[in-house]
């Protein structure tokens, strides 16, 4: 047979309804079924281009007719119609969902093949043209345009290209085939004359480095490939020939990497530290394996945050991929590129719109639609198609070929020429911290993660320790005046990562032993047998503190910094307020004057001191009630509870919040006891059982409440014993400690990164405190390193201790009333003072070697500068944690000569000036900057 007419009946009137919102097989067949005609033999057969018909009106003439019928037509086909034209000599596909078997089907129906082979990438390409013809005509009714294709020339052209390449002759096919795509980009020029782009994302795991990553790269088409450091070391280890691809593709421009950190953690849980630390780390491995290091960054997990924008621009990044490939949620943007504005005010280019996966047909019927909305909305018309090595669909391929003859449908681009060539966006987007959602604690129950809870917890600790460590160091270096002794095995706060923290927390602490020694030893502490103790501070900021040191005897002076201090159990109880890195002794008094008599801390179920008093509900163990002086009412309550879920909803019935059918357990107290009722401290310890509303025993628990005079933080130990394991949800299914404070309309905030942010989130992740903000007065949980919190009604809190295949069975948070500053309060509670029993002093009971003087700049690193051996001034960085900018002033022991701002890199970036010896230092909203500062 020799087909007169090559046709595809479609459920359509027109192109203007052409139904481009088909998915899966359906999106398949009908990409397939059209494509399919346009094979050259079956066009040099009929001397025409493929045509359509409606389903529902197809042909009377169907003699040497070839029909293609895709799924979504086959409903609507009249009955008969089929074996009608088989009766009538035609030849009819149907349902068919892969182009290969269309196409041998219908050139099986042929009585004469072209003899001798045909060029099968031409074959190909003439494939490839068939769906440029259909996007084209579909964009441009997208676009609102009528068609102003010459048809006849058009039609006239693929005709003689397909002539001439069953023929034989492929360089004429080839000059054909160019004309006919270059009419499509006329075509697309009248309505749109700029360029659009492709851009190619391939995805890599630990599973893909191999051969299907090494093919992909060797493809011509410009790509880009998504892979943090550790794949890289991966690569290099296991792969070398996917290695050499990369290289070469690399040199040849048609590459460019994707990442930036060496390892992708949860990186919103975790210190700006710990984040430059990963990307220094990344960095130095991309230079080591494959000669240069990403301008691009990307991840492939979640952990996109606001104030990444400043570390990016500072680390040399040019650009960064704002869009999600993992689970999770960010904020949406108005444009698909934009300045992404980071907190601090720093901004980045980025892409910023989820890509579209190129493994699914439906990504490629709708293409029209989705480049046509990209040219009316976006700054620059772009569309970014995201898959696996070796993974994407054949219409990739055929988007592929269409743009080595064309940019009618979009050029293919790596990124790195995107940002250096694409106009830059006039306006800035600032996206809140708020507005981005992480899957951690979800996919960490899915996945059998141990411990993710107090993962967190244990992070935090070690960093403080390791920062607490550094710190101590740094500050016994500048008195001495000569390095620390080098230590390969010494941690920086930026190297605590949560997948290393059962080698590092071992590490951590006798590096801070080591550490407090040496600090001690700067200030000339005589630390060993003594009546005396010395309270280090190696933090930046100066904090109340409750120490026990059982080697005083006697009672202390109490004058500044000594606030109060008692006997108890043989030892001393003492409240002392150690400077910012700085020291206190707690030394007995000299004086035989009898220390004025104070009220004890504890009366009954009461903990009491200057600014709250707690009461504990005799009958729950509860914390029943926290009051506030000057003020009415009861501030904040507390209770432990086991909270499960509701019935599961059946299909059909009508939406019911998850918080309205959870039920929570009951508290039922055994014991309360007294362990402490000084004027100094007051303890009180709670033990009981979780019960559920029947009766049964859920849990049991141990709680002690802790006041100490002159704070005003109530501190609470938590020791669980559950016989119920939580269910697999781990947002409703969990032992947590609820909290209810007394204004629904209070402001909540959270922190990110050490930073406050103001939050309307039902989900928190907050690891510092979640703060309670009213018009007159606040209340802090400071969750001691909890990172997960579940706020529903507008006032009360589950702040989550156990989930399913969580271990730690011990907790510890605390409750402020009116702080200051709340971040402060959060780390003392996690990175208690350095305590040593030595000699009674011979000089100052007191003293501070470095001061920053704004209580909202927080130091997140302290280092020597070292110059030839000797050790000139201090390293830090500084970073404004409460979104007020400020000017901060620096001052030491002794005077600061000459200081600048640096970046990451090292590179300065202004000088700064020194005033009577203190170094002045302009810090911006959230801004996070490096400074050296010289004696």
């Amino acid at each position: 047979m020799s087909y007169q007419e090559l046709m595809i009946l479609l459920p359509c009137h027109s192109l203007e309804d052409f139904p481009t919102y088909h998915e899966g097989d359906d999106a398949q067949s009908l990409l397939a079924s059209w494509t399919s005609l346009w094979h050259p033999e079956l066009i040099n057969a009929a001397g025409k281009v493929p045509t359509w018909r409606r389903v529902d009106d197809p042909p009377s003439e169907v003699v040497s007719r070839l029909i293609v019928v895709p799924s979504v037509s086959s409903s609507q086909l009249p009955t008969g119609f089929a074996q009608r034209v088989k009766q009538e000599g035609g030849v009819i596909i149907r349902k068919t969902l892969v182009r290969s078997e269309i196409i041998e089907t219908a050139l099986a129906g042929l009585a004469s093949r072209v003899e001798g082979p045909v060029d099968q990438e031409l074959v190909a390409d003439f494939l490839a043209l068939g769906y440029c013809y259909l996007q084209i005509e579909l964009l441009t009714r997208q676009m609102r345009y009528s068609s102003n294709l010459d048809e006849a020339y058009f039609q006239s052209t693929v005709v003689a290209a397909a002539q001439a390449l069953c023929r034989g002759e492929n360089d004429v096919a080839k000059e054909k085939l160019t004309a006919c795509f270059s009419v499509l980009a006329e075509e697309r020029d009248h309505y749109y004359p700029v360029d659009a782009f492709i851009v190619d994302l391939v995805m890599t795991t630990a599973v893909t480095l191999g051969k299907e990553l090494a093919d992909e790269v060797a493809q011509p088409a410009p790509k880009n490939v998504l892979l943090s450091g550790q794949l890289v070391d991966e690569i290099a280890a296991r792969f070398p020939a996917t290695l050499e691809a990369l290289k070469t593709a690399i040199e040849r421009k048609t590459l460019a990497i994707l990442g930036g950190e060496y390892d992708e953690s949860r990186l919103p849980l975790l210190s700006l530290e710990t984040a430059t630390a990963q990307l220094i780390r990344g960095r130095a491995t991309y230079e080591q394996h494959l000669g240069s290091r990403p301008k691009v960054f990307a991840r492939w997990r979640y952990g996109l945050t606001p104030l990444l924008p400043g570390i990016l621009q500072q680390s040399g990044y040019t650009a960064a991929v704002h869009q999600l490939f993992d689970e999770g949620k960010l904020p949406e943007t108005t444009q698909l590129k934009i300045q992404w504005e980071g907190l601090d005010g720093r901004a980045i280019d980025s892409i910023a719109r989820t890509s579209l996966d190129a493994s699914k047909p439906q990504t490629f019927l709708s293409l029209a639609v989705k480049l046509g909305e990209s040219m009316d909305a976006d700054h620059v018309a772009t569309l970014a198609l995201a898959h696996w090595p070796s993974a994407s669909s054949v219409w990739m391929n055929d988007l592929r070929r269409i743009a080595s003859y064309t940019a009618a449908l979009g050029k293919f681009i790596t990124l790195d020429d995107y940002f250096a060539s694409t106009t830059k966006p006039s306006q800035m987007e600032r996206l809140d911290a708020d507005r981005y959602r992480s899957p951690y604690l979800k996919q960490a129950i899915i996945r059998r993660h141990s411990d993710p809870i107090s993962t967190s917890v244990k992070y935090w600790k070690t960093y403080y320790q390791t920062l607490a460590a550094t710190s101590a160091s740094t500050i016994a270096a500048l008195v001495a005046g000569t390095p620390p002794a080098a230590s390969n095995s010494a941690l920086l706060p930026g190297a605590i990562t949560e997948e290393k923290l059962a080698e590092q927390m071992p590490q951590a602490e006798e590096q801070l032993k080591l550490a407090g020694d040496a600090f001690a030893k700067a200030i000339g502490a005589q630390v060993g047998a003594g009546n005396s103790a010395v309270v280090l501070n190696p933090l930046a900021f100066v904090r109340r503190v409750g120490v026990v040191t059982d080697n005083v005897k006697a009672e202390p002076a109490i004058e500044r910094p000594v606030y109060a201090a008692s006997s108890h159990l043989g030892g001393m109880q003492s409240v002392v307020d150690p400077p910012a890195y700085g020291f206190v002794y707690v030394t007995p008094s000299k004086s035989s004057v009898a220390a004025k008599k104070q009220l004890l801390l504890v009366e009954d179920n009461t903990l009491r001191n200057e600014f709250f008093e707690a009461v504990i509900n005799p009958t729950t163990g509860a914390l029943a009630a926290l009051y506030e002086y000057s003020s009415r009412g009861n501030r904040l309550s507390q209770q432990l509870a086991f909270r499960m879920p509701g019935a599961k909803q059946k299909t059909g019935d009508v939406y019911r919040d998850p918080d309205e059918t959870a039920t929570y357990s009951v508290m039922a107290a055994d014991s309360i006891t007294t362990t402490s009722a000084t004027s100094t401290l007051g303890e009180i310890v709670v033990t009981g059982r979780l019960m559920d509303l029947e009766g049964k025993n859920l849990c049991g628990y141990t709680q002690t409440f802790r006041c100490v005079r002159g704070s005003r933080v109530l501190q609470v130990e938590v020791e669980l014993d559950p016989q119920e394991e939580p269910k697999s949800d781990p947002w409703n299914s969990y032992f947590c400690s609820r909290f209810a404070w007394s204004d629904p309309a209070a402001d909540v905030y959270t922190t990110l990164h050490e930073t406050r942010q103001l939050s309307k989130a039902s989900r928190i992740e907050s690891p510092h405190y979640v703060d309670f903000v009213g018009v007159k007065s606040s209340t802090t949980i400071l969750t001691g390193g909890l990172a997960f919190h579940r706020r529903h009604q507008d006032n009360m809190l589950d702040t989550i201790l156990i989930s399913r295949g969580e271990t730690a069975r011990r907790f510890k948070f605390g409750v402020g009333i009116d702080l200051a500053h709340p971040l402060h309060e959060a780390i003392s509670l996690i990175s208690p003072p350095i305590i040593r029993p030595c000699a009674a002093p011979k000089g100052n009971l007191w003293g501070w070697l470095l001061h920053v003087d704004c209580r909202n700049v927080l130091v997140t690193s302290l280092s020597p500068l070292v110059e030839n051996g000797k050790v000139t001034g201090l390293r830090a960085r500084l970073l404004e944690t409460s979104g007020s900018g400020v000017k901060v002033k620096l001052s030491a022991f002794r005077d600061l000569k000459s200081g600048s701002k640096i970046d990451l890199q090292g590179n300065v970036l202004s000088d700064l000036a020194t005033e009577q010896g203190k170094l002045s230092i302009d810090l911006g909203d959230y801004e996070w900057q490096e400074i050296v500062a010289r004696f």
